[in-house]
């Protein structure tokens, strides 16, 4: 099996939320982020390619809610992509992460 190599840069960060499958709700928590998808940890039982609903927040603002497909699990670790989130969110997520890149990549 070949790996694709990431395009994208990966930030750590420990967000609680809540993932959905249909009337399945379960709490989560986000570990790792990326304007493109993320990793995140819950106890509901899912598989690759599952399509789950996923709500957390960046800051004390409002939440971020987006879609992704399952890409990969080692429960309760899951990773997936972005199918699907609102212009303003998007640009919040990217936003966040650009802040985050360029605090923690700055110089002291």
């Amino acid at each position: 099996m070949t790996r694709v190599q990431r395009a994208l840069f990966r930030i750590s960060i420990a967000r609680e939320g809540t993932v959905r499958r249909g009337s399945e709700v379960a709490a989560c928590s986000i570990t790792e982020l990326t304007t493109k998808g993320m990793g995140l940890s819950t106890a509901l039982p899912v598989s690759q390619g599952d399509q789950l609903e996923v709500t957390f927040a960046l800051t004390d603002g409002a939440p971020i809610c987006c879609h992704i497909l399952v890409t990969h699990t080692v429960p309760p670790r899951l990773g997936g992509r972005i199918t699907s989130i609102s212009a303003a969110h998007d640009s919040q997520l990217a936003q966040f992460i650009d802040q985050h890149i360029a605090t923690t990549l700055s110089p002291i």
